[in-house]
């Protein structure tokens, strides 16, 4: 999730305060207690826009095993117009508030709407309880992995034993350079495939780039049994010099059908027809310019949010 600008942050801290909850600074998540009901709150939006507020309510409850009616979620959502979606999953009632611009108006929403999503489960016998164990008991709140969580004292304490175990067992894990190179060439072949075909349908996609950085790490991690920082620079080497590949061979496709060569010829051919300007240059720099832009714009996301797992894998922590 992207960081929340100033005006967005103040916005989540006004409604902190008209809900009496607090709101912690590094999470960007507010957490508290409302009618019985302990939750979680936090934006559902990217954070790029300060006047746009999109609100996620994470509510950890139980009513032994019992799964709100369809029509009950359709109805609700009826009478509280600002719901979007109203969700079950397992322990945990998730409810989602369509976007709102002005900052008094969306705290007077969420209120409104968390009161009466209260009054809702109370309704029908939902109590508060553990989101992780579904035990009736106080609970407080965490980032685990990256995920926000209500959890008892008990479990707070397996999670974080299993975490620490787990932490332990992935650093004694030995990268290996040599496998992990090959596992990213093979996973990368898979990009350049996505590159030839999307071309050949007359398409220059970033599901390119987002195919070639998936591929491209996993392979790297299967087979050198680790990712590391290392690992990331090599792969993203790997990903450049197998787009460039990739757009060759899709021009020596193109080369091959137009003069019916065989793929080889078709191939090796290509700086000749530079050269001889039967490709125009304007055409075939642009093209890999294009094809460059859009690996990028599809890889860079995806290493980034693969160096934040990383980095959040196995980390919990008590909201502040």
């Amino acid at each position: 999730m992207t960081k929340m600008n100033k005006k967005a942050k103040n916005t989540y801290r006004q409604l902190a305060q008209t809900l009496g909850f607090r709101f912690d600074e590094e999470a960007e998540a507010l957490y508290g207690t409302m009618d019985g009901y302990d939750m979680i709150l936090h934006s559902a939006s990217d954070g790029s826009d300060a006047y746009v507020y999109v609100l996620k309510a994470d509510i950890s409850a139980f009513a032994n095993g019992i799964a709100i009616p369809e029509a009950d979620i359709k109805k609700f959502k009826k009478e509280n117009k600002p719901v979007t979606v109203l969700t079950q999953d397992g322990n945990c009632i998730h409810m989602t508030l369509h976007n709102c611009a002005k900052a008094d108006r969306f705290c007077e929403q969420a209120r409104a709407s968390l009161k009466a999503l209260c009054n809702f489960l109370r309704e029908r016998n939902f109590e508060s309880c553990c989101q992780f164990c579904g035990t009736h008991t106080p609970t407080d709140a965490y980032m685990v992995s990256g995920s926000l969580m209500r959890l008892c004292p008990d479990c707070y304490t397996k999670l974080s034993q299993n975490a620490t175990l787990s932490k332990n067992k992935e650093n004694q894990k030995k990268e290996n350079l040599f496998t992990g190179i090959i596992g990213a060439l093979l996973g990368s072949l898979l990009g350049v495939l996505c590159i030839i075909l999307l071309s050949q349908m007359g398409y220059v996609a970033a599901l390119s780039g987002f195919v070639m950085a998936v591929c491209t790490l996993k392979g790297y991690e299967l087979l050198g049994s680790k990712l590391s920082g290392k690992g990331i620079a090599i792969s993203a080497v790997i990903m450049l010099i197998m787009t460039y590949i990739g757009d060759r061979l899709d021009w020596a496709i193109v080369v091959m059908k137009e003069f019916e060569v065989d793929f080889g010829t078709a191939y090796q051919s290509i700086p000749m027809l530079l050269n001889e300007e039967v490709i125009e240059a304007a055409s075939y720099w642009g093209n890999l310019i294009l094809v460059y832009a859009f690996v990028i714009l599809g890889a860079v996301p995806t290493i980034m949010s693969t160096m934040k797992k990383k980095k959040l894998a196995n980390k919990i922590s008590k909201l502040q």
